[in-house]
């Protein structure tokens, strides 16, 4: 049965491979979403850090430095 995307942006499908390509034989159709929702929300925490950050250097086009850099201020230390 082909999985919805229930208002996400992010299609389940791919998650469901990303979660197999880190060695999970099987993979719920609540776990694929569960993280297409999580990574939905650093994807967008991340995307507002770099559009201030685009801002405040007075340009309007976001580019992989902006995206980069809200990434590394954004990750979480190991």
């Amino acid at each position: 049965m082909p999985r919805s995307t229930k208002g996400r942006i992010i299609p389940v499908a791919p998650i469901d491979r990303l979660i197999r390509k880190a060695g999970a034989g099987r993979v719920s159709d609540k776990g694929a979403e569960t993280l297409a929702k999580i990574l939905e929300e650093i994807g967008e925490t991340i995307a507002k850090r770099a559009f201030d950050l685009t801002k405040h250097t007075g340009r309007k086009t976001i580019t992989d430095k902006d995206i980069e850099l809200a990434y590394k201020q954004w990750k979480p230390p190991l």
